[in-house]
């Protein structure tokens, strides 16, 4: 068997590598946490409904997991985005340090907004999830703007958070400027009005390289499958939080990455 460097390796420093690597840490396993600091919320002022931690900034739950992993010896942190992951007699090789178990926590990347100005107002006055940002909106004007499929889930769902909505298509937006109470609306017929808040698609993409160059399988194209321990097609190799196509928040990625980091301790102990 080849010498490896880790029990496991981590990759994604968001909540769910968090609380995987919290996990194999307690188990005392060798664990390597590789973190691109690219997680998707770090543009947004607040977590809205995680539990124990309504309202406070995403930068500063990655700080606390960060500071609360210091005392467990066995972890190893690294700054950057992994490039390379390939199988190997008895585990894995990922950026050329070798390990028996991986655990993916990339995320998704959302793409750029085709609307001018929404990117900049991103996470403040532009937000796309009522879970996360419907309470708050609750006594403000809300623009709704997206496809037809995202309208008619929005004109379903944002009823129950907001009273004051207006609905248009994306393509009858000409551009978003911050406002001094939320945000000018330009259209494309020249009108312009002012919104509290809008509620903007944002099309995204599974992050999901490594887990092609391992050979982990996708649904469609798409998230990883994964098992009921987040292990994925590929034995040793578990996936969590956005990767496996479950909704995106913060609590749910918590715990299945906290499930990968069981299912990985699972699959070390049987080796």
């Amino acid at each position: 068997m080849t010498d490896l460097d880790y029990d496991a390796i981590v990759v994604g420093g968001g909540v769910a590598g968090l609380a995987a690597t919290m996990v194999l840490a307690r188990a005392r396993r060798r664990v390597l946490l590789v973190d691109a600091h690219q997680q998707n919320n770090l543009r947004t002022t607040h977590a809205g409904g995680v539990f124990l931690h309504d309202g406070e900034a995403p930068s500063a739950l990655y700080a606390r997991g960060r500071e609360q992993l210091t005392p467990y010896p066995t972890v190893d942190y690294r700054d950057g985005v992994v490039e390379r992951a390939e199988v190997i007699d008895g585990g894995f090789r990922v950026d050329g340090v070798g390990t028996r178990t991986v655990v993916l926590a990339q995320g998704v990347q959302f793409a750029p907004s085709a609307i001018p100005g929404a990117d900049e107002l991103w996470g403040r006055s532009v937000v796309h999830c009522p879970f996360c940002d419907g309470y708050e909106s609750r006594d403000l004007r809300v623009l709704v703007a997206g496809t037809d499929d995202y309208l008619a889930h929005m004109r379903a769902m944002l009823p129950f958070w907001v009273d004051d909505l207006t609905f248009v298509e994306q393509s009858a937006i000409a551009r978003f400027d911050p406002a001094a109470t939320g945000l000018r609306v330009t259209f494309v017929d020249g009108r312009m009005e002012q919104f509290g808040r809008a509620f903007v698609q944002q099309p995204f993409s599974q992050r999901t390289g490594l887990a092609d160059l391992l050979g982990c399988a996708r649904v469609d194209a798409g998230p990883l499958t994964v098992d009921d321990m987040g292990q994925t097609s590929v034995p040793g190799v578990f996936a969590a939080g956005d990767q496996t196509g479950m909704a995106m928040a913060v609590n749910l990625a918590v715990g299945a990455g906290h499930l990968a980091g069981v299912g990985a301790v699972f699959a070390l102990m049987q080796h």
